[in-house]
């Protein structure tokens, strides 16, 4: 069996790095041992919490930092992507209503309608770490 697949980035804060992060997150599913279709919904949510880290956390900005945690043991996947930003508490942090047909606002739907677990906790630097999961045995079972 081969060993399990960890990698931690620090990346800067640009969204020139989300092709990085998403092939990232892809070799991941892929290691883990996720179907293809699968793999795809998982980079999509991957990419889409880099993305909300630039926008929401950092506002914009493309020069500080976000460390990009992954573990991909066979039949999970975690992502953690942490910031340097300040705390959000996650009561905060929703989707806009499914009915309005808009472009964006629909990230958190996609990773909390993906992934097994979408959980944000304060780290130690006071900013947010978020925390991304997919097991394989949840999927096969139809949990979310």
């Amino acid at each position: 069996m081969p060993p399990e697949l960890t990698v931690t980035l620090r990346l800067p804060s640009h969204p020139r790095y989300l092709q990085l992060v998403r092939l990232l997150a892809g070799e991941g599913a892929s290691a883990a041992g996720f179907p293809e279709e699968e793999r795809d919904r998982i980079e999509l949510s991957v990419v889409e919490g880099f993305t909300n880290v630039i926008r929401h956390a950092y506002k914009g900005r493309t020069d500080q930092t976000i460390e990009v945690r992954m573990s991909a043991p066979p039949g999970r996947l975690c992502v953690e992507l942490e910031d340097w930003a300040t705390w959000v508490d996650p009561v905060g942090i929703f989707s806009r209503p499914l009915d309005q047909v808009r472009p964006g606002g629909l990230g958190v739907h996609l990773m909390k309608s993906t992934m097994d677990r979408v959980d944000y906790r304060k780290n130690e630097h006071g900013g947010t770490t978020l925390v991304l999961e997919k097991r394989a045995d949840a999927a096969a079972g139809g949990a979310r």
